[in-house]
């Protein structure tokens, strides 16, 4: 299955990332002991897995056929059920479930109302939902991103009273990233004992997630002491010498990246500086051929203002040839006339000359 950022598949996200969802499985895993429960939203099914090692049968509903496919091959197990559904409107009777978990969902809907409503109505009258989304604060406005599969993120006041117009009773509990340190040895003991510090400052800002524990009443609110996950991939420092590794061979590779497209890059300047020099070039042989052109276009208009004036003297001599030609037809005529006169004739007669 493709990983494209809006489900959490194991394998394909860091474990860091993972650890954050895998810490709310386990935490919602304390409340869930021989219970009938719904993961709603459940993705891929690592989480619904980790419910029903509890949970006396967990129905895991995904709107996603894909994740649900995916999650019959990999996290199947006797008492789990995987189903296609729509989160707004769930395809279960009322007061059916002890237990709904919604998980990294509500932010993800464009009916986040609904949705509450539909927990509600499928919920025991005893029952509870644990609800987590990130904390807007953190997630989106310190980080100055925006996850594009999110439709709207809570801060904390906006988030809890988005569950009380539903819920009478509602108990919040903040999950952080905290740098820590351990003494054990798990092999020897499973038990843990934790010291949290209490100067955790100004949680419902600070917080990176909000994890809400909702009932229809107070008597119904369960009191799970503060959980804390110690991830087998938990080595800060090793995964911190992993992390520094891990970047230290990517800055090597944007070091070779760089020291490539530096080298194309002077490349590049060098063929647009010949270029440049080309475009100069043409420029001022544009520039010599449009001289040469005014040029060209004055003796032409030159020559064409002489000819006009040739034009002229053609004209006016044709005027006096005709002019001439018609005096000289004249004159023929009257030497015609002469010449057949009689007295032209006698004189030819006699012999005389008799030029005409």
């Amino acid at each position: 299955m493709e990983f494209t950022g809006e489900r959490i598949i194991p394998g394909s996200v860091n474990d860091d990332l993972l650890n954050e969802h895998l810490c709310r499985y386990r935490f919602a895993q304390l409340l869930v002991e021989n219970k009938v429960v719904l993961d709603v939203g459940s993705g891929v099914g690592y989480g619904s897995k980790i419910l029903a090692e509890k949970a006396g049968s967990v129905l895991a509903l995904d709107i996603s056929e894909e994740a649900v496919r995916y999650a019959e091959e990999r996290y199947a197990g006797e008492n789990i059920e995987q189903v296609v559904g729509d989160c707004h409107e769930l395809p279960l009777a009322g007061d059916s479930m002890d237990v709904v978990v919604s998980f990294e969902l509500i932010e993800h809907l464009q009916g986040q109302r609904a949705h509450l409503l539909e927990v509600s109505r499928v919920l025991k009258p005893d029952g509870m939902t644990v609800i987590s989304t990130p904390n807007r604060v953190f997630y989106s406005q310190e980080s100055n991103q925006a996850n594009p599969f999110h439709t709207h993120e809570f801060e904390f006041r906006e988030f809890l009273d988005f569950l009380k117009s539903v819920f009478s009773s509602v108990q919040i509990y903040f999950q952080n990233h905290i740098a820590g340190l351990i003494v054990g040895n798990p092999s020897l003991y499973r038990e843990v004992t934790t010291c949290l510090d209490e100067k955790s400052g100004d949680l419902e800002v600070t917080s990176n997630y909000f994890v809400a524990v909702c009932t229809h009443g107070r008597e119904y609110q369960p009191a799970p002491g503060n959980f804390c996950l110690l991830p087998g991939a938990g080595n800060l420092l090793r995964e911190r010498q992993q992390n520094i590794q891990r970047l230290e061979a990517e800055v090597a590779k944007l070091d070779s990246a760089l020291t490539r497209l530096q080298g194309e890059y002077e490349e590049r300047s060098g063929w647009a500086l010949q270029l440049n020099r080309q475009v100069k070039a043409r420029d001022q042989a544009l520039m010599d051929l449009r001289a040469e052109f005014e040029d060209r276009s004055r003796w032409a208009e030159e020559l064409s203002r002489q000819l006009e004036e040739k034009d002229k003297t053609v004209v006016k001599l044709q005027s006096e040839f005709e002019e001439r030609t018609r005096w000289a037809l004249q004159l023929d005529a009257k030497l015609e006339a002469i010449r057949q006169s009689k007295l032209y004739k006698l004189a030819r007669l006699l012999g005389l000359k008799f030029e005409v």
